[in-house]
Formats: structure tokens, sequence, C-alpha cells
């Protein structure tokens, strides 16, 4: 039962934490390796049966194929050695049998690889060039990668061992159980995602933000003030909603953002806010930012009325510096 309520623990955590992370961090080699693990495991028997007839099947699900067969004759290990799985690394190096069962996730971590690669490339030419170069994509591919790697070894293992223990134990009210909690562990992080008011883009989106601004810093600063100009506009037209830290939403900042594609990606374009004056005050400005390249450093430009521009922080107002360092922040408007 201790075992148990340990599962439940892990199942409720993780999924939040993969949703958000997932939001941060491309997951998705991580997401198609959990889902062939566990596909492998209960349609094992009808993709054996497929294999035997179509030989190009065995040989693409080779790995996938060997987990379901290695654990329908050998139970999993207690669910905490599959949690701190990656610190027993000499431990399943020694053991022969321990050596063994940490190989065949060793195909996940390469199919992870593929993933990453391939989709990394896909953005290295869509959204890195031309004002990117090779460096600034190289760093962010090695980051992801690493994250990705980890996250199969970390959540991979213990979230698959798992359903094939409570399987094979045929407790399938408790499997349910751990795969409802899972659910809506994950469904709870979405809604929160969904319901933020203020952006959340990913680690590489943000880092790029930064890149690009400072690659062709001429060209950011011009589609910053025809954003800026945009965004007055609609607020002039009354097409704009403030909410209570001072942070746009609605026409004012679609406008903004579109304004923003000219020079930015569209994600890119995405993770930028506005923040404004309230309609009382007497000197009313806007202000266009997004997370910087370091903590406290926004990428940021100001525009008064007028069209004056506003490019010093001290003469941005407090309250617009202060929702400027939440930029990012998952609790910035929680």
């Amino acid at each position: 039962m201790a075992e148990y309520v340990l599962r439940l623990v892990f199942f409720a955590a993780v999924p939040f934490a993969v949703v958000v992370l997932a939001s941060l961090v491309p997951m998705t080699g991580a997401l198609v390796n959990i889902v062939l693990a566990l596909g492998a495991f209960f349609f094992g028997e009808l993709l054996q049966e497929h294999a035997q007839k179509r030989g190009w099947i065995g040989r693409v699900l080779r790995r996938q194929l060997a987990f379901e067969v290695y654990y329908r004759t050998r139970p999993p290990k207690p669910f905490l050695y599959y949690v701190f799985y990656p610190l027993l690394f000499p431990y399943w190096l020694v053991v022969p049998e321990a050596r063994r069962e940490a190989w065949l996730f060793k195909g996940y971590t390469i199919v992870t690889f593929v993933i990453v690669a391939v989709t990394g490339s896909i953005r290295y030419f869509t959204v890195y060039l031309p004002e990117l170069g090779l460096k600034p994509f190289l760093v962010t591919f090695g980051i992801g990668l690493v994250i990705e790697s980890l996250a199969v070894l970390m959540l991979l293992m213990p979230m698959t061992t798992s359903v094939v223990a409570l399987h094979q134990k045929k407790q399938h009210k408790r499997l349910v159980a751990l795969l409802a909690v899972g659910l809506v562990s994950g469904a709870v992080a979405l809604g929160i995602l969904a319901h933020r008011h203020r952006t959340f883009p990913s680690l590489e989106t943000r880092e790029r933000v930064a890149q690009r601004t400072l690659a062709v810093p001429s060209r950011a600063k011009k589609a910053q003030v025809e954003a800026l100009r945009a965004a007055w506009k609609a607020r002039k037209e009354k097409r704009w909603g403030r909410e209570d830290d001072g942070t746009l939403s609605g026409p004012a900042l679609e406008d903004a953002r579109a304004a923003l594609t000219k020079f930015y990606r569209e994600d890119e374009a995405s993770a930028f806010e506005l923040w404004t004056t309230a309609r009382k005050d007497k000197a009313p400005m806007m202000v266009l930012f997004a997370e910087g390249p370091r903590r406290g450093r926004p990428v940021f430009l100001g525009m008064q009325a007028d069209g004056t521009l506003v490019e010093k922080p001290r003469d941005i107002p407090k309250a617009a510096r202060a929702v400027m360092r939440t930029a990012g922040d998952l609790a910035g408007d929680l």
C-alpha cells in the first residue's frame, strides 16, 4: 500500500510538471517515448504477431518489443528504484541484470536524440536564419537535448514500470485510479496555462527574442515602434483591455504582436507583453517588453501618447518596471 501511495504522489506531481516543462522546453521526444513504451506493453502480443509477418515492423519496433518481452517475464523492481534510477548509475553499470534493463531504455534515449535532431534542424532553418547563426542554435539545441534525455530517464521509467507492475498484478482499479490522477494533474496544469493573461513562452523563444534583438537592433527597434503605434491606435479607438497590474490584453496587444512579426518570428512576437498607464493618468505611456538575456534586463521600449520614445529604464514608471521583472514567470499573474 505504501508503494502505491508513492506512485499516486508521483502521478499527481509529474504530469503537472511535464506540462509546464513542455511549455518551456520541447518534450516531443520524451512524450513519444512514453507512448511507445506503454503501447508496446499493452499491444505487445499483437505487435509480435505482425512483426513476424512483416519484418520491417520488427526492425522498427525492436526496442519496444524487447521492452514488452522483458517485463512479461520479469516483474519491475520497487518503485523508488526507478525514481532514483539516474543516481544508481554505478549499480546498473556493474550488475548484469540491471545493465540489461538499462539497455532497454537506452533505445528510448536514442529515439529522443533522433526526434530532437530532426525538429531542431527544422527550427534552425525556419526560425533562426537569417538573423541568428549556428552558435545560438547549438546552445539551445544542446540544452534541450540534455533536458529531454534526463526526462526520459527520470519520468519514463517510473511511469511505465508503474503501469506494468499494476497491470501484471491485475490491480486494474488501482491502475485506473493512477492514470486518472495523472490525467487530472495534467489537466490542471493545462488549465492554469490556458487561463493566464500573461505570456509564458518557451526558454528557446525567450533566448531567440533577446538574440534577434541584439543581432539587428535597428530592425528590432523599428518593429517595436510600429507595434507601439498600433497599440496606441487601438487604445485611442478604445479597443483595449487593461488588467489590474497594468498589462494589456485584447485587440491592442494583438495588433502590437502582428506588427512585431515583420521582424520577429510568430512565437517571439507572442512573447512580448504590453503595459500601459490608466485612463486617468496625466502622462499616458505604453511599454512593450519581453524577457531579456538576463534576469532584470528585459527587452523593452516605451512610447508616450505623442509618439515620444522612452528607452531608459529610469524613465519607465515604477509599476511598469515591477511587471517587467515578472515577465515569463509562471506565477506572474496567478
